[in-house]
């Protein structure tokens, strides 16, 4: 029985585990904490994480890596550029603390959904680690359509709708609201088409409209997208799921930034609004083969993405004893990367400058204090926890709310 650990709110990582659980040979176990005392006492074959741009998360592989414990990163969506660059809660960096996402990785290896993010990942240092896998949580709809001869049968709607976090600062939210009241005053004049206002957030307060999201874990997207003409987007994964159910997708992306992951079609001010709903309305046959291009390079299809996963899961335990002798590739990856980034972390980060100007016995100095620090944090905090779970009801109140999810 292979043994992983996961990091995180076991509600929100289940969506990308789910088709892992189905292995009788697997068996996953999800802690909300980060510490590495939990993971030595499970003694799991392979820790597991969705993301390494949250100090904790970042911390907590990078030690396992250390210590001798394989990690894997599971890209849990599409890079984008604005997620990458300038991630900030309600304007502020993550926690404070800038934490710079994948410029290299901490984890041992990367699943990466296809060639696109794999060159991209790759070129930023993370040579030998990153592996083609696809994405298994897109597995169900991944043969519901092979072609667009569903097109012929006009429904008359359109779907647009958002990321879970479609702004990363106040002046990005400011653009979104801006395209998509453009969006919204344009479609009040077409009485041929029904608009299906998929928002997160209190974004369709905000716009006056009324909002059908009721599930931010993805499951109901799959079905309106099935049931609409086209999708208007600003970039998510949601881009992915449009181009796997041959169905017409835009980016909604007023902030002028490269797209890692692309479209065949664009909305990048309101002047390109009803060209590109005329052409989503009644495709070209040139930007449908274009998008199935799109497809091919951004989603690994060859294989069953599950399947590639387990596998590679499975060759990289056999490495559990000596991490440091895992191979460069152990799927067929199809593509070696032409170029590698080579400018210093404060050409990127200004507020990590002070890094360039320390030397390594200094880093190494002040790191190993870190360290300790964060080692004496973990036990306080593990004894704040034990005190709060010997009061009469916590335990019990905590589960509750754990079920809930809109608390």
């Amino acid at each position: 029985m292979i043994k992983l650990v996961t990091i995180g709110a076991a509600k929100y990582l289940r969506r990308h585990f789910d088709v892992i659980d189905e292995n009788d040979n697997i068996s996953i176990e999800y802690l909300s904490q980060f510490s590495i005392s939990e993971i030595k006492k499970i003694k799991p074959d392979l820790v597991v994480v969705t993301d390494e741009h949250w100090c904790e998360l970042g911390y907590i592989t990078s030690i396992c890596s250390k210590n001798g414990i394989l990690t894997l990163q599971i890209m849990d969506g599409i890079l984008e550029w604005r997620r990458t660059w300038d991630y900030a809660w309600e304007g502020h960096r993550v926690d404070g603390v800038i934490n710079p996402l994948n410029q290299p990785g901490f984890a041992h290896k990367i699943a990466c959904l296809g060639c696109k993010d794999f060159r991209i990942l790759e070129s930023w240092g993370n040579r030998g680690k990153c592996e083609i896998v696809g994405m298994p949580r897109l597995k169900y709809i991944q043969n519901i359509r092979h072609d667009f001869s569903h097109l012929k049968e006009k429904k008359g709607k359109i779907l647009i709708c958002t990321a879970k976090k479609p702004a990363f600062t106040k002046e990005q939210e400011v653009t979104t609201i801006e395209s998509l009241i453009n969006l919204r005053d344009f479609f009040q004049d077409r009485k041929d088409v029904e608009i299906i206002w998929r928002l997160s957030g209190n974004l369709c307060e905000k716009l006056g409209i009324n909002n059908t999201l009721t599930d931010l874990n993805g499951q109901e997207i799959h079905k309106i997208i099935q049931e609409v003409d086209a999708v208007i987007t600003t970039p998510s994964t949601t881009l992915l799921e449009a181009l796997v159910l041959k169905t017409p997708v835009a980016l909604l992306d007023y902030h002028n930034t490269p797209h890692y992951f692309e479209s065949a079609w664009v909305i990048s001010s309101r002047d390109h609004i009803s060209n590109v709903v005329d052409e989503l309305l009644n495709p070209p046959v040139i930007k449908l083969e274009y998008q199935e291009f799109l497809l091919n390079e951004q989603l690994y299809q060859k294989e069953d993405a599950t399947d590639r996963l387990i596998k590679l899961i499975e060759e990289m335990i056999q490495y559990k004893n000596h991490p440091e002798d895992l191979p460069i590739s152990i799927l067929d990856n199809s593509y070696t990367p032409m170029l590698q980034i080579k400018s210093d972390i404060g050409t990127y980060y200004s507020e990590l400058s002070w890094l360039e100007k320390m030397n390594k016995r200094q880093l190494e100095l002040e790191l190993s204090a870190a360290h300790g620090t964060i080692e004496i944090l973990e036990n306080k905090l593990i004894n704040i926890e034990s005190r709060f779970n010997s009061i009469p009801f916590y335990t019990f109140l905590r589960k509750i709310k754990n079920r809930i999810p809109f608390l």
